[in-house]
């Protein structure tokens, strides 16, 4: 059986903490924050979340989805973090490790938030604490990211953070309630690529010293 799914609950830290941020699990308590956030910034869903949206229509929904997240994450399926800002603990996006494939291991990384894209500089460090969380904890030896031309800004994002722009896939989509086929690109980074990018940033900031 592969690691992910032998996992103890209790066996890595859950929460991740950066300069900013506070990355999370969701919990009970959390589906005012997660369907407010849902309903207020649906054109940065779709339509990479179009069934999220489709599935919370009213707050026992959000409630709901809630709790099948947290069962998600403790049966190993997906990794979904609330994400909350320390300063004024505001909820202000998700980020999610989900379709893990265990024979490489690897795993997509998705995500959104809101004033998108003001909120750009912590969208990325949030992912930053993802990566570290996926190539840490999960021991992942992959990590990508599919973009469609809607959220092509979460691609260039990618590639600030070390990513390399695999290739295209053409009519390879299929979103909630459309019958168009889109276009994805794909976004990819290695292990390898990941802990040289720390290295080499380790080296400058010992050079800065």
């Amino acid at each position: 059986m592969n690691f992910l799914y032998n996992t103890s609950p209790g066996s890595f830290e859950e929460q991740l903490d950066t300069a900013h941020l506070i990355l999370r699990p969701y919990q009970e308590g959390d589906e005012g924050d997660f369907m407010h956030l849902l309903k207020e910034n649906p054109e940065y869903l779709n339509p990479a979340f179009a069934d999220r949206l489709a599935r919370v229509r009213a707050l026992e929904d959000a409630r709901v989805q809630v709790r099948q997240l947290r069962t998600e994450w403790d049966n190993r399926r997906t990794f979904d973090f609330g994400v909350w800002q320390k300063e004024g603990d505001a909820y202000i996006g998700n980020i999610a490790l989900k379709n893990l494939e265990r024979s490489i291991p690897k795993a997509e990384v998705a995500l959104y938030f809101n004033e998108w894209p003001g909120s750009r500089h912590l969208a990325k460090e949030a992912l930053q604490a993802v990566l570290q969380f996926a190539f840490g904890a999960l021991r992942m030896n992959k990590v990508y990211m599919r973009c469609t031309n809607a959220n092509l800004a979460y691609g260039e994002l990618a590639e600030e953070s070390g990513f390399l722009k695999e290739g295209l896939f053409r009519n390879d989509y299929r979103g909630t309630d459309s019958d168009e086929l889109l276009d994805l690109s794909y976004y990819g980074i290695t292990r390898h690529d990941f802990e040289q990018a720390q290295q080499q940033e380790q080296a400058n900031s010992e050079a800065l010293a």
